[in-house]
């Protein structure tokens, strides 16, 4: 469903169907299945271990053999839900044998985290064995420095520990594990960062776009504006485009998902195009949206999840609320169809 997370589902969902169909190391060919990795796009704490074992080779799901036990348990005491966070592993097949995964194999899939990393934007991103700590950070740190402190990749904090597997030989690791999950929730407690878009940047992938929406006037020749809850700024219902649809189509759906209601278009008012740069995605877009004046015709106002509050509002309120040129210049058009006798 189109929303303002539509480009880090499509980034998190894509990256695990490449996972699964990838051939790039020479892993590929003893699998029975890839594990991308799983959990909820908005996971505060973002776990990685080093490799699918037997068992997750066999279901394609991380963490589910004796090691996921540990790892479940350390969950548990410290007061996390595993369905809360996200799990992956370095390399996203199992190794012959369950060795160690090699440099080469790390390199292959490291691209794959990484992007996971970004969709997700975890607040806190903990690394279970030297493996995954190395490949993230870098092969000059060692756990046993490192164990104990926070340190960061980009602006996320990252706290290594000891992996569940280590525990099945060394109880005496448990503890210090189950204190390490501990920090990370308090970690993952924490307000989350408002992340805003900005200017394209040099050198980062551009990806073409197209969008539809709508200018909704209610009761008192007022405008629906809706507030994003990761950015911050107030804006109009709109959304990607489907396979199939008409803009007409996704205009009147994306209102429906959006906010709850059913509208009628009346008339075609813009057409916008604009690029920016989205850091959870790490890539340029270049986005075209047409919007529609539209009328309520039924349903109830309750923005979906992702926005944070709805508001009708009058002209001199939507200029001072919105804070882009292109909402402004649709919202102007909208209320100059509005006066209009045409309407």
């Amino acid at each position: 469903m189109a929303g303002p997370d539509e480009e880090r589902v499509a980034l998190l969902e894509t990256t695990a169907e490449a996972v699964r169909s990838c051939t790039l190391c020479r892993l590929h060919s003893g699998r029975i299945h890839a594990v991308p990795g799983e959990g909820p796009l908005d996971a505060n704490v973002f776990l990685i271990g080093e490799a699918p074992g037997r068992e997750e080779d066999a279901t394609g799901a991380p963490f589910v053999g004796s090691a996921g036990k540990i790892l479940d348990k350390a969950l548990a005491a410290a007061r996390i839900l595993r369905s809360s966070v996200f799990i992956t592993n370095v390399v996203k097949c199992r190794p012959p044998a369950n060795r160690g995964p090699r440099s080469d194999e790390i390199e292959s899939c490291r691209p794959y985290l990484v992007t996971q990393i970004a969709a997700v934007r975890p607040k806190v991103v903990v690394t279970l064995g030297s493996t995954a700590l190395r490949t993230l950070l870098g092969t000059g740190i060692e756990l046993k420095d490192a164990r104990g402190k926070t340190l960061g990749f980009g602006d996320v904090p990252v706290l290594p520990t000891y992996h569940p597997a280590a525990v099945l030989y060394n109880r005496r690791l448990e503890p210090t594990l189950r204190n390490d999950l501990r920090k990370a929730a308090k970690l993952g407690a924490a307000k989350r960062a408002r992340i805003r878009s900005g200017p394209p940047r040099k050198g980062k992938p551009t990806q073409a776009t197209a969008s539809s929406g709508a200018a909704v006037v209610g009761p008192g020749d007022r405008i629906l504006l809706l507030r994003r809850a990761d950015e911050d700024i107030w804006c109009l219902p709109k959304g990607t485009v489907e396979p199939g649809e008409s803009l007409e189509e996704t205009a009147v759906r994306e209102v429906r998902e959006e906010t709850g209601l059913r509208v009628r278009l009346l008339q075609p008012l813009h057409k916008v195009r604009y690029s920016f740069f989205w850091p959870p995605g790490g890539v340029n877009y270049d986005k075209t949206v047409a919007y529609f004046l539209a009328e309520p015709i039924g349903g109830r106002l309750e923005p979906e999840p992702g926005f944070d509050e709805a508001r009708w509002v009058t002209r001199e309120e939507a200029m001072r609320l919105l804070h882009w040129k292109n909402d402004k210049e649709v919202v102007a058009r909208a209320f100059e169809a509005i006066r209009s006798p045409r309407r």
